[in-house]
């Protein structure tokens, strides 16, 4: 079979497909979920797949199918981990997985060698690394968070040292792909060989024009908004850190001042919901707000295109190391964002966009009132994070950059 992938500048490599091994060894990111970590792995198995790879997608957690552009391509191979426990226990139960997990695929590798691996980082999980020494394969990183520190402040973590031992033997001599400079950072302290930036991506204008109209009309007609309501949106995960309170806050003072009818769509589900649902509650009565709750992530789109802007209201934190999707994908979907100001925020927007301070609701609901008032406005900024996106955050990008980071990909380069 022959195909093709990219190198580090983007031009075409010639020669057999390239054989990737993708490992999943958390639990807790499902194939097929709805998650933003499960819509990440789904992403970059298409966008590699499309580039000219063949992936094998090993996970120790599959609920349903890959349906990313591309994914159809992808192999998934479902890992017997044994059962995972929640609460008592589940530290130890999660060591285990993780042990049966690379035990697992390193005997199917060495059965069916590829030419190289890309593991996400995961909780416990430190035994790539000699794995891929044993194999003699090339092996690639691939860090979203520090799972241990991220275990630890926001669930529980008891066995925090034996999480720590194994980042450290996991990123220990690696190449590391970072979606963010924190990241980066984070994984060099730990022993990174080499680290390279690669930000999440964003399927590009999903619905095309026609469908976006359609789908804009359809779902502010089921979801009660009327054509005069200008609506703030939210996708994602509702937890803590998320600020979707904060949100909620802010469009309720915007409606003050603001010359147009407001709307609030908050899309998603998570351990803040009741919190949420009971802000929402509490709104004006002239503000239309809908919760929807979680939704496949192929629905995303049509649920963006009701949108008329985009929030990502982080709250305060030292520590801001996320790339986040919900930005990338309202850029792909010509939707203006606005958003708490952090560096990889920063970094993702490139201006094209609004930012302020993170946790101050007047802050925000200054900067939603005024794009509520200029429709001129959202529209040059949705422009602008389009064509961002599109030079940018497309997911076959990100995939060319992930291959380049290859260390020695056994593949032979065009003349």
């Amino acid at each position: 079979m022959t195909g093709s992938v990219l190198d580090q500048a983007g031009s075409e490599l010639t020669g057999p497909r390239s054989r990737v091994a993708y490992l999943l060894p958390d639990p807790g990111i499902p194939v097929g979920g709805t998650k933003g970590a499960s819509v990440h792995v789904d992403a970059l198995c298409g966008a590699l797949s499309r580039w000219g790879a063949d992936v094998t997608l090993y996970a120790a957690r599959v609920v349903g199918p890959l349906s990313a552009p591309g994914s159809h391509g992808v192999t998934v191979v479902p890992v017997d981990v044994g059962v995972v426990r929640s609460g008592a226990g589940a530290d130890a139960s999660r060591v285990a997985a993780a042990g049966r997990f690379f035990s697992a695929v390193e005997d199917a590798l060495s059965a069916d060698r590829p030419d190289w691996l890309h593991e996400r980082l995961s909780l416990f999980a430190g035994e790539g690394t000699a794995m891929a020494a044993r194999l003699g394969l090339p092996r690639v990183v691939e860090v979203n968070a520090p799972v241990a520190d991220e275990r630890a402040a926001h669930f529980s973590l008891t066995l925090r040292e034996e999480a720590a031992a194994a980042e450290r033997a996991a990123l220990a001599g690696s190449s590391v792909v970072a979606v963010s400079a924190p990241l980066a950072t984070w994984a060099e302290r730990l022993g990174a060989a080499h680290t390279c930036i690669v930000p999440n991506g964003a399927i590009l204008d999903p619905l095309g024009t026609r469908g976006r109209a359609w789908a804009r009309r359809a779902q502010r007609h089921l979801l009660g908004f009327g054509d005069e309501v200008v609506v703030v949106g939210f996708t994602g995960s509702l937890k803590p850190w998320h600020g979707v309170e904060l949100l909620v806050d802010a469009v309720g003072r915007a409606s003050d001042s603001a010359r147009a009818r407001l709307g609030l769509m908050v899309v998603g589900d998570g351990p803040a919901r009741q919190s949420v649902e009971r802000a929402v509650a509490k709104l004006p009565g002239r503000v239309v707000g809908v919760m929807t709750g979680g939704v496949p992530s192929r629905k995303v789109p049509e649920y963006l295109a009701a949108m008329d802007l985009a929030a990502a209201p982080y709250l305060p934190t030292d520590t801001f190391y996320f790339s986040p999707l919900k930005v990338a994908e309202a850029m792909a979907s010509y939707l203006p964002v606005v958003a708490s100001d952090f560096p990889p925020v920063r970094e993702l927007l490139g201006g094209a966009g609004v930012v302020v301070p993170p946790g101050d609701p007047d802050a925000l609901a200054g900067a939603i009132t005024a794009l509520a008032a200029d429709r001129g406005l959202r529209l040059q900024l949705a422009h602008e994070g389009w064509h961002r996106a599109s030079a940018h955050l497309d997911w076959r990008e990100v995939a060319r950059r992930v291959v380049g980071a290859v260390p020695a990909l056994p593949v032979a380069r065009a003349r």
